[in-house]
């Protein structure tokens, strides 16, 4: 499966906040949207720096306490972003994001523009649906096959 199928059924929108932007509209934003990420974009020229996740909140809020919230977002971000094309594999996408212990990974077109965000348990939503797809098809082709023979 491509992540390209996987982001047009999820959607292409990806919550962003500028590097300046303070940690507490990251978490704000998160909570109101119900998801685990936002990409921190460069405000001059909109190219990806970098990603804050949970992990980051939990390690900027272990780091700084209530104070983290005050600071830009600059500071906590989880940088080099893993990134990943929309004609790439699921299976190679999950790989990398287990090896580099990321849950999420930027979606880019060719020409390096921010086309969605996957998360780890996309790919394993999308892979399990995969798999039960071909199983099904498996357990057809074989009841037919023995529906057809002499009996």
């Amino acid at each position: 499966m491509k992540i390209a199928s996987i982001v047009n059924r999820k959607g292409k929108h990806v919550e962003s906040v500028s590097e300046t932007a303070p940690l507490a509209q990251v978490v704000e934003t998160m909570h109101r949207s119900k998801i685990g990420s936002v990409v921190v974009l460069d405000r001059r020229s909109n190219a990806v720096l970098g990603i804050v996740s949970q992990q980051e909140l939990v390690a900027a809020t272990a780091a700084r306490g209530g104070n983290a919230l005050q600071l830009p977002v600059l500071m906590f971000m989880r940088k080099p972003v893993l990134f990943c094309a929309c004609q790439d594999d699921a299976a190679t996408v999950m790989r990398a994001m287990t090896r580099e212990r990321s849950r999420h990974a930027v979606v880019q077109t060719t020409g390096a523009v921010l086309a969605g965000l996957v998360s780890l348990g996309d790919l394993v939503a999308a892979l399990l649906e995969e798999a039960q797809l071909e199983a099904g098809v498996l357990r057809d082709m074989a009841r037919s096959r023995l529906l057809s023979l002499p009996g």
